[in-house]
């Protein structure tokens, strides 16, 4: 029922304002339906088609031009989207797809002009404001760029590439205090994926362990600092999120024995009383990680490390890696020969 009141609806506006409107909400239900399904291919069939039939439709010849992009063809896609805004320079989203576009081609004072202009449009457009970022940083604009992102993170908090490149340009600025505060409010919103393991790479070389990158059988994870209580071996609860990545993973993995390293600066003693707390957590928590799958080790001198070409001393710390179980084999028996 509620389908044919859909139906009945698109026939009334075709009725009211003629087939001009009736091929716009086709278009756009098939633009939007390809894109969402990411039938790129398929995307650009029906939508030349659609420019041959009315190659004065700004909407046709705009989704056109995004699934020709979408299939890394821009060179190909720039002249319908260029068609697109001429046909209607007020759509905003022309505009941006427009300017994506001239930046994958190298145009980046044509870029930045489609961004501004899709501003000029509308103030707070964030996609053209986070695009007009990244422009003003690939052209070394960083207090420019800087300002942008900053005014992304006023109206979307957690936008994720404005709090990466935010830290990116404190660091390159050399402007440590601030890119330590960067890569955190990234860290915090983002602890997982290829960007977090390189800001966690970035915020230890500044000394600063908060999050750390573990090695588990050629799969790297960044985590939470694992912490204690001071002056005692109890876990943090904080930890324990932690930990429960490592005793899945591990778990998940398989074959290897997972080894724990606890260092504690002049404190042996109390690194090992943190080692086997972390090992007694994860025999709790995780039955397939008995006795013999995991390893303890503790020392009583500071982690010393290498990152980003600087040598940097972590005085407490838990590291975890995992090393192959050996195992040996049996030669095979020799089968007796039968005689005839």
């Amino acid at each position: 029922m509620r389908f044919k009141s859909i139906v009945i609806l698109g026939c009334s506006v075709l009725f009211l304002s003629g087939c001009g409107a009736g091929m716009t909400i086709k278009n756009s239900f098939q633009g939007a339906r390809y894109l969402q399904s990411k039938d790129y291919s398929e995307g650009e069939s029906t939508f030349r088609t659609a420019v041959a039939d009315t190659p004065g439709d700004p909407l046709a010849n705009y989704y056109l031009g995004r699934f020709l992009l979408a299939q890394k063809k821009p060179a190909q896609a720039l002249p319908y989207l260029r068609k697109a805004v001429s046909f209607d320079h007020k759509d905003v989203d022309y505009l941006f797809w427009q300017g994506v576009t001239q930046g994958e081609l190298g145009l980046i004072q044509q870029e930045r002009k489609s961004y501004q202009a899709a501003l000029a449009l509308k103030e707070n457009h964030l996609q053209s404001m986070i695009y007009l970022g990244h422009n003003q940083l690939k052209a070394g604009e960083y207090e420019a760029s800087l300002a942008t992102y900053q005014k992304v993170l006023g109206i979307w908090p957690s936008s994720p590439s404005s709090l990466y490149n935010r830290a990116l340009i404190a660091r390159i600025l050399k402007r440590s205090p601030e890119e330590k505060v960067g890569w955190l409010a990234y860290l915090f919103r983002y602890p997982s994926g290829n960007l977090a393991i390189q800001a966690t790479n970035h915020l230890n070389s500044l000394g600063d362990f908060s999050f750390q990158n573990h090695n588990l059988a050629g799969r790297t994870i960044t985590l939470a600092r694992i912490t204690f209580r001071p002056f005692s071996a109890i876990l943090n609860k904080r930890a324990l999120r932690s930990l429960d990545v490592i005793g899945a993973t591990a778990s998940n993995i398989g074959k290897g024995k997972l080894q724990i390293l606890v260092f504690q600066e002049n404190n042996k003693e109390l690194a090992r009383l943190r080692a086997v707390s972390i090992k007694k957590y994860l025999l709790g928590k995780f039955p397939y990680l008995t006795t013999g799958k995991i390893g303890i080790s503790w020392f009583d001198k500071p982690e010393k490390l290498k990152i980003d070409g600087k040598r940097v001393v972590n005085t407490e710390s838990v590291r975890f890696f995992l090393t192959a179980i050996k195992t040996s084999l049996r030669p095979a028996k020799k089968k007796r020969k039968i005689k005839g």
